[in-house]
């Protein structure tokens, strides 16, 4: 218990030298509900609806490699309602031969915001765990199951220590309800494995992912309640009318997810 207990402090020592100190647990907080929301003729600020806007860098900022610092200067810029910042980098792979690489690089993108501003909050998109649908239900067997868990326990290793938080993908690609709380149950679960007891706030988008229709309202409900009882919080991303050069849709303040969204957030403010 000795030895090990001087390895962790030579380690934490060295992570200091080297600017690349590891963020630390945090205590369960209440449930959060973010937001990331843009829409047609909608509001600019959705604050008074109980939702706090995250800040989200991404390539545009960014760049598609490691950021330098200009570009990192210009990301910890970015208008902020709290000390969340969200990194968005969808180009490096974490399956396959270049996985060495890209947990590398997702390293040194994180030292650099470390250095860059120690107070702020910082947490990856998608990337822990791996977004999986099938593999994490375990239809396609229990060595594919097992395969994607260790790879998020490859990945995890290396990169919760420098993150505040984990911000997980669950978006919907299919219209069966029961089989996205299965999926959505998995994710968070293998989210809340690797954590190492960091929060968990997951990313939802009420559009489906491959027509961008928008969700009914009882299914959209039915994630957001999903997301309540097994994580810290989520984030509402949106919106898309088709094309990324396409803009946002228009806003209507009778849809079914919105109205299902405003059931939701009474119910947090009730209980809380």
């Amino acid at each position: 218990m000795r030895n090990v207990s001087f390895f962790k402090t030579v380690s934490c020592v060295m992570c200091l030298l080297a600017g690349t100190w590891p963020a630390l647990p945090q205590a369960r907080q209440p449930f959060k509900v973010f937001e990331t929301l843009l829409f047609e003729n909608g509001p600019k600020d959705f604050r008074s609806f109980g939702l706090d806007h995250l800040t989200i860098a991404d390539p545009h900022v960014l760049g598609l490699d490691v950021p330098n610092a200009n570009q990192v200067r210009q990301a910890l810029e970015l208008p902020r309602s709290n000390h969340f910042l969200v990194i968005d980098i969808e180009n490096w792979p974490l399956e396959g031969p270049d996985q060495a690489s890209s947990i590398a690089k997702y390293q040194q993108t994180l030292s650099l915001f470390r250095r860059a501003d120690p107070n702020v909050k910082l947490g990856f998109y998608g990337v822990m765990p791996i977004r999986d649908h099938w593999r994490a239900i375990g239809h396609d067997g229990a060595a594919a199951q097992e395969d994607w868990k260790q790879q998020n326990t490859r990945i995890a290793s290396a990169l919760v220590p420098y993150v505040d938080a984990l911000f997980p993908s669950l978006y919907t690609f299919y219209g069966d309800q029961d089989a996205w709380i299965a999926y959505a149950q998995a994710n968070i679960g293998e989210a809340r494995r690797v954590a190492q007891g960091k929060p968990v706030y997951c990313f939802l988008w009420p559009q489906f992912q491959k027509t961008l229709a928008f969700l009914p309202g009882d299914f959209w409900y039915a994630q957001l309640d999903t997301c309540r009882r097994l994580a810290d919080g989520i984030v509402i991303w949106g919106t898309m009318r088709g094309g990324l050069s396409d803009g946002p849709v228009k806003w209507d303040e009778k849809a079914e997810w919105w109205q299902a969204t405003l059931k939701f957030l009474s119910e947090i403010d009730e209980a809380q």
